[in-house]
């Protein structure tokens, strides 16, 4: 399990360390804030929604990050299975990559949350003619991720809290995209589904 977790913490670190280093470009190259997650002036929808994934991802990164280091050990171990481990390593490390290559392609139309304050680009190429949301596909690889190589009811309840949570924050976003591109969406969302082969 060791190396179990050596990788993880390698994986946690290159998220974080991307995450903040996008938000750090975008700030300083091109002058923007892009999270806005939980910002004021918003509907009151969104604004729940938006806090409610601001919490639940910050216990998913902390829980992540704890168990890299600590593996197991205050949690009981639903079942022990290296393939499943692999396979959660294997999940988390596609959930980064997907991650990343989003974010990068998404350019400084990137935002954390819903930005209804400046005018971003509809980006439709790359990644992102094959899902309307890969970034949020590399989270819920990450999520399902954690659980496998960590299988206990913390990582279970983490990965269930965050995948509801997430799919609710897409739903609001998905309605800001069609008041603020129109046709160019609603063209976009008929052709790509919202997630890789299948539209929930």
């Amino acid at each position: 399990m060791v190396i179990i977790n050596f990788i993880s913490f390698i994986l946690f670190l290159v998220f974080v360390i991307s995450y903040f280093l996008k938000l750090y470009i975008l700030s300083g190259r091109n002058q923007i804030k892009a999270n806005v997650l939980g910002k004021k002036g918003k509907s009151a929808g969104v604004t729940i929604v938006e806090m409610i994934v601001k919490l639940s991802s910050f216990g998913w990164a902390a829980v992540w990050c704890f168990h890299s280091l600590f593996g197991n050990t205050l949690f009981k171990t639903m079942f022990q299975s290296s393939a499943v481990s692999l396979i959660g390593i294997i999940a988390t490390g596609a959930g980064v990559a997907i991650f990343i290559i989003a974010m990068v392609q998404m350019r400084t139309s990137w935002r954390v949350g819903i930005d209804d304050t400046s005018r971003t680009t509809l980006i439709t190429s790359g990644v992102y003619r094959y899902s309307r949301n890969p970034a949020f596909v590399g989270f819920d690889l990450m999520f399902i991720g954690l659980y496998l190589m960590y299988p206990n009811w913390v990582t279970l309840c983490v990965a269930v809290l965050n995948l509801v949570a997430f799919h609710c924050l897409i739903l609001q976003e998905e309605k800001h995209l069609r008041s603020t591109f129109g046709e160019s969406y609603h063209l976009f969302s008929q052709k790509t589904p919202r997630y890789l082969w299948f539209r929930l």
